[in-house]
């Protein structure tokens, strides 16, 4: 999940995946679409496979790449469960307050 979470936070694999959220690309596509070097995109791409948001297949002379759908889901519904309230959390007592109220008791 972590590993997930660093390769999205550069912009230009946050860029790539929006890409991907569209169509299953090569990276002469990409290349053009971002404006930046072939090697880079490939750089970009190798991260993502490695944190397993990409998967890759091959066409002829290209590799294509499509978003790992399976992934981004788990993604989700991890980042929905860190969103959702919590009992223990949720009180607006902090943990500052807490101590005060017993010393002053």
């Amino acid at each position: 999940m972590i590993d997930m979470l660093k390769a999205l936070a550069e912009e230009n694999r946050f860029q790539i995946i929006k890409l991907l959220s569209e169509k299953s690309l090569c990276v002469c596509e990409i290349e053009v679409k971002l404006k930046i070097p072939q090697n880079l995109v490939s750089h970009h791409l190798s991260v993502l496979k490695k944190a397993g948001l990409i998967t890759d297949c091959r066409c002829g002379k290209n590799n294509f790449y499509t978003l790992n759908k399976q992934s981004f889901n788990k993604l989700n519904r991890v980042l929905i469960k860190i969103g959702e309230p919590n009992e223990n959390i949720s009180t607006g007592i902090g943990m500052c307050d807490l101590q005060e109220t017993a010393r002053n008791s």
